[in-house]
Order: structure tokens, then C-alpha cells, then sequence
């Protein structure tokens, strides 16, 4: 019983500091009562390793033609 008062508080913890991010830091606003959390939570996603949104395209074409086995798609039949 008490472990899962543990696991349960644990993901309810994780669930708000997302929704926090999500809402202030992510938005590129600091948070209204703790700025120095909202600091360390950019911090930390900064460092993280991340692709942007082209290189996420080119990585989906690229597993597409890979599939097909040719360059790409092509516009006619």
C-alpha cells in the first residue's frame, strides 16, 4: 500500500513539473512565483541533445526512400 502512495505522488510530481515547463519556461516566460525554477528547467532542457525541426524532416524522408528503396517520392506513376 504505501509503495503505491509512492509511485503515485512520484508521477504526480513529474506531471506537474511538465505541465509547469510546458506552460511558463517552454514559452520562453519565466514562472509568476519561482523565476529561478523556471531558469533550472531551461537550463537543464538546454543541455539536453535535441533535433530541430528540419533535421526530424530530413530523417523522415529519408527513412521513407530507404523503405521504397529509391531517391524519394515522385510526382507521377
Amino acid at each position: 500500500m504505501g509503495t503505491i502512495v509512492v509511485v503515485l505522488l512520484l508521477a504526480l510530481v513529474l506531471s506537474a513539473a511538465v505541465l509547469l515547463y510546458a506552460a511558463y519556461p517552454y514559452r520562453g516566460e519565466d514562472t509568476p512565483l519561482t523565476p529561478r525554477l523556471g531558469e533550472a528547467m531551461r537550463r537543464g532542457v538546454d543541455s539536453l541533445p535535441t533535433l530541430d525541426r528540419e533535421a526530424q524532416d530530413r530523417l523522415l524522408v529519408d527513412s521513407w526512400a530507404g523503405s521504397r528503396g529509391d531517391s524519394g517520392p515522385h510526382l507521377h506513376r
